[in-house]
């Protein structure tokens, strides 16, 4: 069994030798003048594993076709070419190009290959779409790098870095059919020869009719277990196995099923060449892809070119959720990761699938997002949240903020207005709750507790007792003290949730309940940068007193008396908390307090992950 968290881990050790690990590996790429990606476009590949998230007709499968012509003799013109209907303009000495990055061990860093689209004349025949490494531009931003007249370094000719040297393996799962698929629903169908001297009962006049016809031949090559069969002296079978245990084993993981044997057939049967038919075996009986799902055979034909892939392969992937359900797609994902680690592969995969991305980290999520003139810019680190919200996806799961008043609340929302990413601000609720900090400490959190991990608690800072200990540092000795532990860690005792008969049941579900507060609390319970919120605006506006700094009841006496000087009138607290939300509106941006719950709201973003 294949654990994906631990699988990620596993490579989340990795990032600071990434280059050590990963042959060739390709440290970012960026676009000068590419397609409908905006100048300068860039993506960095800081994870093994990274997720290019976007609406369609983003760019998301555009840089999948560059990463493909990146590496020596592979071409971006194998999959972006120029037509009449769609031809592909160039800019006067403006070629489309990408330049990429990768680490050079003559020179111990990252060098850059710059792949132009230029014409060739090859075999005599005129080819406008070639795609090769030419010389550095610095009017790309490339450096030059100054290199002592004769002397050779490896992987360099003479005016350029040359592409890295590593093999591609590339996978559309929206054409990853099996040969039933793809000539059932988009085959043509048969047209019946006027001069066809066969019986009636024998002619092909529908799909159906030519199915049924090479399905006896499908059974024949199955039965023979070989590709010995032909006709009209052309084999008809390719290639005919039975899967590696291996294969095997990694098909059942993804796809949730037990299958114990699966015979692989490439064959030209249903009118095509090359096609791929799978008979699947499970303890129920066996079946071919005519009633298998198409989820099975896209995952069959994906775990096959993984597990052949050479060390150290750029492996690229194209909407590999199709036709897979949420447990599918996360398991594919592990068994992507397992192989990544044991087989140095760097994986760059296009998706909609909040499923598939939700377990990354947040700087392997680069999101599409489309500009006022049409072009596209990649953002370059996305919680999966925000990755969804940008997908449209606005029943995305919230983080909920809970505040002790209203203005403290205003407060969180200025923190937020420093956020660039929108979508990243939205994903925030903030909420205050009447009763303040006691009401929340007492009798809140022991509900909280017992559902879902997206809720953070952000108390004044005159509620700071000290740091809270992790619950797994106190043992089990101390059980006894658990309550005192509590006291002195936030100045109140909880209102806990236990049945409420007495004897030695209760006290052991006590104990693990109090264990589970002092966990939350060390998880999702911090506090605001300063005594209180008041006292966040009033520096903010370079109106704190010197001998004020830190008394939360002084500070809310002076914005009181600032308010009435600036409203007059008889005031109400809601008058005195708008006046100061206005107040720290207007001074942002000089805010060092706001700056640190950025920073505090990020890190909690960080570490909730969707359910």
């Amino acid at each position: 069994m294949i654990n994906l968290q631990v699988e990620l881990k596993a490579l989340e050790a990795m990032r600071r030798k990434l280059h050590l690990v990963f042959p060739a590996y390709i440290t970012h790429i960026r676009f000068p003048r590419y397609k409908n990606m905006v100048a300068g476009a860039r993506i960095d590949f800081k994870f093994p594993i990274t997720a290019l998230v976007g609406a369609n007709g983003s760019g998301k499968t555009s840089v999948l076709n560059a990463l493909y012509g990146a590496p020596k003799r592979c071409s971006t013109g194998e999959y972006w070419f120029s037509t009449k209907v769609d031809p592909i303009e160039e800019g006067e000495g403006s070629p489309n190009r990408f330049i990429y990055g990768h680490y050079n061990h003559g020179i111990k860093g990252v060098v850059e290959t710059r792949k132009a689209r230029v014409r060739k004349v090859r075999n005599g025949r005129e080819n406008p779409n070639y795609w090769e490494p030419t010389k550095e531009s610095p009017g790309d931003d490339m450096i030059m790098p100054a290199i002592a007249a004769g002397k050779k370094i490896d992987g360099r000719s003479l005016d350029r870095w040359n592409p890295v040297a590593r093999k591609v393996v590339y996978i559309n799962f929206r054409k990853e059919l099996s040969a039933f698929d793809k000539y059932f629903y988009f085959g043509k169908d048969p047209v019946e020869r006027s001069n066809s001297k066969a019986p009636k009962s024998r002619r092909i006049l529908s799909k159906k009719d030519l199915i049924i016809r090479d399905a006896g031949y499908l059974a024949k090559i199955l039965t023979l277990g070989d590709t010995s069969l032909a006709l009209y002296g052309r084999k008809l079978a390719t290639e005919n196995r039975l899967l590696s245990k291996s294969e095997l084993q990694a098909i059942s993981y993804v796809l949730g099923r037990d299958y114990t044997e699966a015979r692989l057939v490439r064959h030209r049967l249903f009118r095509g060449d090359g096609n791929l038919s799978v008979r699947f075996k499970t303890a129920f009986g066996q079946y071919s892809e005519a009633f298998a799902g198409s989820g099975e055979v896209a995952v069959t034909s994906c775990v096959i070119q993984v597990l052949a892939s050479d060390i150290g392969s750029l492996l690229l992937l194209d909407e590999p959720e199709v036709s897979l359900h949420p447990g599918a797609q996360e398991r594919l994902l592990a068994f992507l990761a397992r192989n990544a680690k044991e087989k140095q592969l760097q994986v760059v995969f296009s998706t909609h699938s909040p499923h598939l991305i939700a377990a990354l980290p947040d700087d392997a999520i680069k999101t599409f997002v489309q500009l006022k003139d049409g072009s596209f810019s990649v953002i370059p680190s996305t919680h999966p949240y925000a990755a969804f919200r940008h997908l449209g996806a606005t029943n995305a799961n919230e983080i909920v903020v809970l505040v002790e008043d209203r203005l403290a609340q205003a407060v969180i929302h200025q923190a937020l207005l420093l956020i660039d990413d929108e979508a990243l601000r939205k994903l925030f609720r903030i909420e205050y709750l009447p009763g303040g900090a006691t009401a929340l400490l007492i009798s809140r959190i022991p509900v909280l507790m017992e559902g879902p991990s997206n809720v953070l608690i952000l108390l004044d800072g005159d509620q700071y007792k000290g740091d809270f200990q992790h619950p797994d540092e106190i043992p089990a000795v101390k059980n006894g003290e658990l309550d005192q532990v509590i006291f002195e860690a936030i100045g109140t005792t909880p209102r806990w949730l236990i049945d409420g008969d007495g004897g030695d049941g209760n006290a052991v579900q006590k104990i693990a309940t109090q264990r589970r507060y002092l966990l939350w609390i060390y998880e999702n319970l911090k506090y605001l940068p300063s005594s209180s919120p008041e006292e966040i605006v009033l520096k903010a506006a370079d109106q704190l007193e010197a001998e004020d700094i830190g008394k939360s009841q002084k500070c809310k006496e002076r914005l009181k008396a600032m308010t009435q000087k600036s409203m007059g009138g008889d005031l109400t607290s809601e008058d005195i908390d708008k006046y100061g939300a206005f107040l720290l509106g207007q001074h942002r941006d000089a805010s060092p307090e706001l700056g640190q719950l950025v920073i505090t709201l990020k890190e909690f973003a960080g570490r909730v992950r969707p359910a």
